[in-house]
């Protein structure tokens, strides 16, 4: 019974540094956007020599920003693995089909977010020695790469949303609210389908707009609080259950 309990004693530390190294990541990966200089945001129509200069005035840093970000989105991979696990706690044990639906997009999103940061460092390793066109369509992929990835990420919200909406536990492990909250986040990422559009390259829908950009970053870390916030309250409500109740988590084992 004591390496049951201890057991889980560690899983829950195990989580809540998995958690923690998901919020830790985001001022790690806003640090490496800013010394990319990819926040703010550029625009699409900005000519080739203005992208060079950018990308040739200080390449070092930028380097420095790319691996930055590729370190803050491999622990985000981390954190979400956390959802996911409590995402299968909420559905049934024989068919987790959403568990398995969020550790599939979730691997997507973090390739597409790491391979994101190689473009910009790709664009900026050679800018100013090279065409000045070559550089504007690397820019232009990085930038593809950064913003219109968001299926997988948007079905992974949808998955999670979908779980908590049906999660049969007493009582609930999630909050209802924070589904509603995940769709409104889904709802603020659809935008960015349009981003490449002629009419879209400039105003609120473009790369720098306000709804695809600031909007979309601002809802991101609120929502990302709000989710952790209930993971560390679940965790402890799971401790103090196997605390109290031994033999409830001899049967959670032999499940």
């Amino acid at each position: 019974m004591s390496d049951v309990a201890g057991s889980h004693a560690l899983n829950a530390k195990t989580q809540r540094w998995f958690a923690l190294s998901g919020l830790a990541a985001l001022p790690v990966m806003f640090a490496g956007l800013l010394l990319a200089r990819v926040w703010p945001p550029q625009n699409a129509t900005w000519t080739a020599t203005h992208i060079v200069e950018i990308y040739s005035r200080n390449p070092d840093r930028i380097q420095l920003g790319c691996v930055l970000m590729m370190v803050g989105f491999a622990f985000w991979g981390w954190w979400t693995a956390v959802i996911s696990l409590w995402v299968w706690r909420m559905e049934s044990r024989r068919f987790p089909v959403l568990t398995f639906a969020t550790l599939i997009l979730n691997a997507i999103n973090t390739m597409a977010v790491e391979l994101m940061a190689i473009a910009y460092a790709v664009t900026a390793f050679r800018a100013g020695d090279i065409s000045p066109e070559i550089t504007l369509t690397l820019n232009d992929i990085a930038w593809f790469l950064y913003y219109y990835t968001w299926p997988p990420y948007v079905l992974w919200l949808i998955a999670v949303a979908i779980a908590i909406f049906r999660d049969a536990n007493t009582p609930a492990l999630f909050p209802r609210w924070l589904a509603w909250l995940t769709l409104a986040q889904v709802v603020v990422i659809l935008p960015n389908a349009v981003q490449t559009f002629s009419f879209a390259q400039t105003g609120p829908f473009a790369w720098d707009g306000f709804v695809t950009a600031y909007c979309v970053a601002a809802f991101h870390g609120i929502w990302t609080i709000a989710i952790a916030c209930c993971v560390f309250a679940a965790i402890s409500r799971e401790e103090r259950s196997s605390t109290s109740s031994p033999a409830a988590v001899d049967s959670a084992v032999e499940v």
